[in-house]
């Protein structure tokens, strides 16, 4: 982990060397570089670009405002756009667009982006965690947003393994309770896109808190604090649910009883083995797991009614648990009570991680899914957004997702292929309007529609009325 000091002398030097990289190559192209007022200073590394007598770091419109000396004294320079405005693509008129890789310090203040002392990216007068801050890096694209792949403008994609700080707030990811600065807790239920990267919580997402862990071995998925063998609102991979199997009783067993043996095997390693049991009678048991006695567990109550539980797990953590010596999985099971035998089984087998290591979807198959973005039809807002999701399994694709945000309310026809293939709803929520559409092989939730078509490659058009809202190509597989 980068300490604050590092960070700061680190991005000081980066930008003091880029600066002189700057000036000395500025100075040979001087006719080239942007110099809104005049001074003979680039816009790149100038202090006051339009010379109103407001510092880059605290002026509302960096690139805009009366020169108060130089050449154009008394005079308004540069636009009327201020660094908040979503039509503002170019901040500090430096010839780099804000989203561009090049650009660094997208407001001039002699910060950059990924400075841990830069705690507001696009000068806009609101803190990068401020809850109204809603576009960090003042590229208009909202942080939140489904093209919105960069929310600090640091030009490292939120999902490169080099990002470890996605909204840009010093905090490194793997730490930081709000990992894509929307001002809603990881841990919260209405963040459901915890690292900010246009995809829901968990669904086709193979690391949902950004930390550059995936998943799979991820004790922490949603870096809420709670490991995900002791979080309710853990999202199990494919390989981590629980298996339960009855187990067997011997004639020692008092007729009407039970006991159950329940494993977890966390796509960590870590592994789960519960046994429970009902009117077995009261007393003290040894669990057996081939042929070791591994703890006890006690059945409290009386001879008609008694109940007990024991939890094992490797690496127990808590006081109820008791530690796993070994895996536990696909050996035999036995319940003692002073020498004699009430139960016996075998702990089950979870299913296996797919087998190309992916995470699988929220349609519950393994493979691998491909998002392309499409195309804004003529009219369609510009702030309007669409995505086209396929979800490939090993046979072919297994589920394609249409998402739409910043549209009317209304009905739009989906179709692929040329072919109409179903209706999207758009409801308004919370001043913008959404929706989504999914075709599933084998739908079973109300909602889903079947998947019975040709899908790979495959033109893609959402139309309202009669008017092409959006229109594109379907993914191909990987």
């Amino acid at each position: 982990m980068k300490s604050p000091f590092f960070m700061k002398r680190s991005a000081g030097l980066r930008w003091i060397a880029a600066a002189g990289l700057v000036l000395g190559t500025l100075s040979a192209h001087a006719s080239e570089a942007p110099d809104l007022d005049g001074d003979g200073v680039p816009n790149i590394v100038d202090p006051d670009i339009d010379n109103d007598g407001i510092p880059n770091a605290l002026d509302d419109n960096i690139d805009g405002g009366i020169a108060r000396s130089g050449p154009f004294t008394g005079q308004y320079l540069g636009d009327h756009t201020n660094n908040e405005n979503p039509a503002e693509k170019d901040i500090d008129d430096d010839g780099l667009a804000d989203d561009s890789l090049g650009e660094t310090d997208i407001d001039a203040d002699a910060k950059t982006d990924d400075d841990f002392l830069e705690t507001d990216i696009d000068g806009d007068r609101r803190t990068d965690d401020f809850p109204s801050e809603l576009d960090i890096d003042g590229d208009g694209r909202k942080d939140d947003a489904l093209n919105e792949d960069d929310i600090d403008g640091d030009s490292l994609d939120d999902d490169d393994l080099m990002e470890d700080d996605i909204d840009g707030d010093a905090l490194e990811d793997i730490g930081d309770d709000d990992i894509d600065g929307d001002d809603r807790l990881n841990s919260g239920n209405i963040d459901d896109d915890t690292d900010g990267d246009g995809r829901i919580n968990p669904e086709d997402n193979d690391d949902a808190d950004g930390d550059n862990l995936r998943n799979r071995v991820d004790d922490d998925d949603d870096n809420d604090g709670e490991t995900d063998e002791d979080d309710a609102d853990h999202h199990d991979d494919a390989d981590e649910v629980e298996i339960h199997a009855e187990l067997d009783p011997t004639v020692n067993a008092p007729n009407g009883s039970r006991a159950r043996v329940v494993v977890q095997r966390m796509a960590t390693g870590k592994v789960e083995l519960l046994l429970d049991g009902r009117d077995i009678g009261p007393g003290v048991y040894d669990v057996i797991v081939d042929g070791q006695n591994i703890g006890q567990m006690v059945m409290a109550g009386n001879a008609e009614e008694s109940e007990g539980e024991v939890e094992f797990e490797t690496g127990a953590n808590s006081g109820d648990e008791q530690p796993l010596p070994f895996d536990p999985i696909g050996l035999p099971i036995e319940l003692h009570k002073s020498g004699l035998v009430y139960f016996t089984g075998m702990v089950p087998i979870p299913p296996d991680p797919p087998a190309d290591g992916s995470e699988g979807g929220d349609d519950g198959a393994s493979g691998a899914i491909v998002t392309v973005e499409l195309d804004r039809g003529a009219g369609t807002d510009p702030e309007a957004v669409a995505v086209a999701k396929v979800h490939f399994g090993l046979a072919g694709p297994v589920s394609l997702v249409i998402e739409a945000e910043s549209i009317a309310a209304g009905t739009y026809e989906i179709f692929v292929g040329g072919t109409p293939r179903g209706a999207m709803t758009v409801g308004a929520d919370g001043g913008s309007t959404a929706g989504s559409l999914r075709f599933i092989v084998n739908p079973e939730d109300p909602g889903d529609l079947g998947l019975d078509f040709a899908v790979s490659g495959e033109a893609i058009l959402i139309v309202g009325g009669q008017q092409t809202i959006f229109s594109g190509q379907a993914p191909t597989a990987p």
